[in-house]
């Protein structure tokens, strides 16, 4: 059986990215991973063995203006020839699910998440800065996108989502039903760490302004508690934090992964302020029995438990998340309860249920081809 990978692109290591190298290994580590464009040092997460890039690679002006091009992904996904594979397992939440394979392969679409800036458009300008120029022709370059993006959607034979709140994304603008996978998450790191609480609350995760860090700021400038802000991402937004921050939150960067579990093994809890289709975080504060202070809307609320495993706030604003706190330091977290929760995301029932889902639609295509 010949099995092929396909992928956005390979330009940041986050968990997309770490879906992909769990793909990897559960197929074979020489399985063909196609992607747009990439750097070498993602690339060497994957060994740099049998990647297939595509036109655009070869375009040093592309890589350099990569995000005001964007809309000749479609073109590069679609020029690439899967002849010959059974399965083809496309990881996306841009563009990559508009391969185009033959009758005779099994397309698979593992989804992150529809293109947010093609649906969710109004919401991702907002957190953009602009010019006038981009202003005028972006609503026409994504009007198009949308055309492409309808139509690249009925090329998949079967939908794979990363969560419930992906798959309530596909219905609505795919209007297509789906599977719920959870990603895997490398919990095993985290289940034996000490337990220890210095007091302080963690934020782990990019530095970009639709996170809402601005929120956690000057949420813990008001009420003066320590929080320590854990990451890399946007230096300018970086910068304006730091300036409008108090003594007791701190910024940590360039963190390697045993530094970020310590973090977690001594924090107090950890704040997950973002909407995000699925997140990481969370489940891996959980991992290290550490309890999680929520926004409600995307994948935290099914991954954290309310009132047990951590607390869940239901707007973006400093009132709702000073009142979450308050909340959680009145209830007693059991380290127990959030690592037990925290098994159901593991990498073993990722592959568990990839292997059986693609086991399951090859027998379906061979008893359909036998009955012919």
């Amino acid at each position: 059986m010949k099995i092929a990978i396909v992928h956005d692109d390979l330009c940041q290591f986050g968990g997309a990215e770490r879906v992909v190298l769990q793909l990897r290994k559960l197929f074979g580590k020489s399985t063909p991973l196609y992607t747009s464009i990439g750097n070498a040092l993602v690339s060497k997460e994957f060994g740099n063995t049998n990647i297939q890039y595509s036109f655009l690679q070869r375009s040093s002006f592309f890589r350099r203006f990569s995000q005001p091009l964007f809309f000749l992904y479609p073109l590069a996904f679609e020029s690439f020839n899967f002849d010959g594979f059974d399965v083809v397992i496309s990881s996306s939440s841009r563009f990559s699910h508009g391969i185009i394979t033959s009758v005779d392969t099994i397309h698979i679409c593992y989804m992150h998440s529809p293109s947010r800036y093609v649906w969710d458009y109004n919401d991702y300008i907002k957190k953009k800065r602009l010019s006038s120029f981009q202003r005028f022709f972006l609503p026409y370059i994504v009007s198009y996108l949308r055309v492409w993006d309808l139509a690249a959607s009925r090329r998949p034979d079967f939908f794979l989502a990363n969560s419930i709140y992906t798959q309530k994304r596909i219905k609505k603008f795919y209007s297509l039903d789906s599977k719920v996978i959870y990603p895997p998450v490398d919990i095993a790191r985290f289940l034996n760490l000490p337990l220890q609480d210095e007091g302080f609350y963690l934020y782990v995760g990019r530095i970009v302004p639709w996170k809402r860090i601005d929120i956690l700021v000057d949420v813990f400038n008001k009420n003066g508690k320590n929080l320590y802000i854990a990451g890399n991402g946007d230096r300018s937004f970086i910068q304006f934090l730091k300036q409008r921050s108090e003594e007791n939150i701190k910024f940590v960067e360039n963190l390697s992964d045993s530094e970020v579990s310590s973090l977690y093994s001594r924090c107090h809890a950890v704040i997950f302020p973002s909407k995000e289709d699925f997140g990481i975080v969370p489940v891996e504060a959980q991992a290290s029995g550490k309890g999680v202070i929520a926004y409600s809307e995307g994948g935290a609320s099914e991954t954290v438990i309310n009132g047990k495993t951590g607390i869940l706030y239901n707007r973006q604003s400093i009132d709702s998340l000073n009142k979450a706190i308050g909340e959680f330091e009145k209830i007693r977290i059991d380290p127990k309860d959030c690592r037990n929760n925290a098994k159901k995301f593991s990498i073993e029932n990722f592959k568990s249920a990839i292997t059986d889902f693609v086991n399951l639609k090859i027998n379906e295509k061979r008893k359909y081809s036998n009955s012919m």
